[in-house]
């Protein structure tokens, strides 16, 4: 705690709170996606409070990858740039970064790197080059296992 500044934004709190009332509303969102196996993802709150504080900057988060500002209320979920977390290793919540929507879509579960790949790979057509198909992973989920749905 910083006495009453919030750990993140800086912005006024109250004791003992260590973030103000719009950055704990971002932290204490419900996570529902689920792991690898099907089960509840588990958080690891204090990563979460180390990316969304990096995230901050000139008066808003920013995404991890694009740079662009996000947006974070909760009534706007649908917008591209709405704030959410995202690993940068699939399903190691320590290596957890703010980013927006879209971009989290489109990674989806694929690591930083193979997805940096895939986004280059892609920008080559659109400039009327060939996609190099190796840039896929071997496998679709590679090193990941699901349960069926019950």
């Amino acid at each position: 705690m910083t006495g009453d500044r919030c750990v993140v934004c800086g912005s006024g709190t109250h004791r003992p709170a260590d973030a103000c009332a719009r950055c704990k509303r971002i932290l204490d969102r419900v996570e529902t996606r689920r792991d690898a196996s099907g089960g509840v993802r588990r958080v690891d709150a204090a990563a979460r409070l180390r990316a969304l504080a990096r995230s901050w900057r000139d008066g808003g988060f920013h995404c991890f990858y694009t740079g662009v500002c996000l947006v974070e209320d909760h009534s706007r979920w649908r917008d591209h740039r709405y704030l959410v977390f995202e690993d940068r290793v699939p399903g190691d919540g320590a290596s957890v970064v703010v980013t927006c929507a879209l971009v989290s879509r489109m990674k989806a579960d694929l690591t930083e790197d193979r997805f940096k790949l895939i986004v280059t790979e892609l920008a080559k057509v659109f400039d009327g080059g060939t996609f190099d198909q190796g840039s896929f992973p071997d496998q679709p989920h590679a090193g990941l296992t699901r349960r069926p749905p019950a």
